[in-house]
């Protein structure tokens, strides 16, 4: 009987998911152009994993025995934070970011305060050392290879032993058995999935290191993010120095954390002082800003809001955002001109969250709209102003979350009037605040009270 020949597949880029051909959309996540040819693969699988050989147990959940680890801590206390407080063993990390961003930094500087194996499909060994050279690492500590495959790579580890295991970058690792190119998504893949095992066998964390694509994604199929333990982005604008390191999945930690460096001739130097990133402090001279807090992990992160309101002879005016969600802007601003009385549909808005910094949390919604509202108005908030609420359609001021951690945060940095809603005023009565609190039940006794 002839042997069946290995079949080919389609797997989509964005979800993972399997095809026997190919389809312009894929029908389980409905994204377009997706499906990329997969290595073939056998129709019929081995006799070793049709049939189980072996006693199959099953145990409860208390009988486990909980076995103690620690976790390895690095030079970088802000890098600790994100990773829920230290990195801890036989973990896989994936750290993904624009081309330049300082991925490869961040990697090598932590790679320099242990015994770590450092694969690099990307950079000979003498780049590696001149920026090892020029970050001030101890480069006696790291164990640079070219070895790409998977099997090599496994070798590797059980040759050298190291604490950490750096791949630079994910899209160069191969696995020998398949017939593609290293960077297609079943290479990616598989060596994610193989380079996993490996951690969790040895007990030894991995760093992987992915690129993103034009969308903003990890390239490679978004089960890449599923295999892994801990996806961290690093953010940030190339026109500033700061840069973030924000975690989108952890399985050991809280996904709100981020950590905040200062790009340095000398790598990455994490900021202390993490409200003097975000917050100028004359900004509350200028008309059409205004301060609130934002709420990251563990972290109350000040923010300054800049809005400006110009004339426009055009229909329809312009509405951006920069830093803020485009359609939360065009609605704050619809609810100003129903509630408040201001009259902005001849003026164009233009909204930019300063320092490069995003908010995602509704709690700016005052914030923003008092910002609009002192650029229309030419009038500055008075010094020591901030803002803290969430705008229903009906005008009226909701109350925020963990309102007594932004208050005390705000009065920690020199603000001495705070404007919330009553319900959040009310939770801060038994708090004694070296600032005042002015409670506002709408938009217009907000905007009032403000200017």
């Amino acid at each position: 009987m002839a042997k069946p020949k290995d079949k080919a597949y389609f797997l989509c880029s964005s979800c993972g998911a399997e095809y026997a051909k190919w389809m312009g959309r894929c029908e389980k996540c409905d994204s377009w152009n997706t499906l990329v040819e997969a290595a073939p693969k056998s129709e019929t699988a081995p006799a070793s994993k049709r049939e189980s050989s072996g006693r199959v147990e099953a145990f409860r959940l208390s009988e486990v025995v909980q076995a103690g680890f620690e976790r390895i801590m690095t030079p970088s206390k802000e890098f600790n934070l994100v990773c829920g407080g230290g990195i801890v063993p036989g973990s896989v990390v994936l750290i993904g970011g624009e081309p330049g961003i300082g991925k490869s930094t961040l990697a090598l500087q932590t790679a320099g305060a242990f015994r770590t194996l450092y694969i690099s499909g990307e950079e000979s060994p003498v780049q590696i050392r001149q920026r090892g050279e020029r970050l001030g690492i101890d480069l006696s500590k790291v164990l640079v290879s070219t070895n790409t495959s998977t099997e090599e790579i496994r070798n590797l580890v059980h040759q050298v032993k190291p604490v950490c295991v750096f791949i630079d970058s994910i899209q160069t690792v191969n696995v020998p058995e398949i017939q593609a190119p290293a960077g297609s998504v079943s290479q990616v893949r598989e060596s994610a999935a193989r380079l996993t095992d490996i951690a969790k066998s040895t007990n030894i964390p991995f760093f992987l290191i992915g690129h993103i694509t034009k969308e903003g994604s990890i390239a490679g199929p978004k089960i890449l993010e599923h295999i892994v333990d801990t996806v961290l982005y690093f953010e940030g604008d190339f026109t500033r120095e700061y840069r973030i390191l924000r975690a989108f999945k952890n399985r050991y930690g809280s996904v709100n954390e981020i950590g905040l460096f200062r790009m340095t001739p000398k790598g990455l130097d994490e900021v202390k002082d993490k409200n003097s990133v975000f917050i100028h402090p004359d900004s509350s001279n200028a008309a059409g800003s205004s301060v609130s807090a934002a709420i990251e992990g563990s972290r109350t992160i000040l923010f300054e809001v800049q809005s400006l309101a110009s004339f426009s002879s055009f229909a329809n005016p312009r509405r951006m955002a920069d830093g803020f969600d485009l359609n939360r802007l065009i609605l704050l601003a619809a609810v100003l001109e129903k509630h408040a009385g201001l009259k902005l549909s001849n003026f164009d808005l233009f909204l930019n969250v300063a320092g490069g910094f995003s908010i995602n949390e509704t709690a700016a919604d005052l914030a923003v709209a008092i910002s609009i509202a002192s650029s229309v108005k030419e009038k500055p908030l008075p010094r020591g102003t901030a803002c803290l609420g969430e705008i229903s359609l009906s005008g009226e001021i909701r109350p925020v979350s963990q309102p007594d951690r932004r208050v005390t945060e705000l009065a920690r940095s020199g603000f001495t009037r705070i404007i919330l809603c009553p319900k959040d005023a009310e939770e801060l009565k038994g708090h004694k605040l070296p600032c005042e609190i002015v409670p506002v039940k709408t938009l217009s006794a907000a905007v009032a009270a403000a200017l």
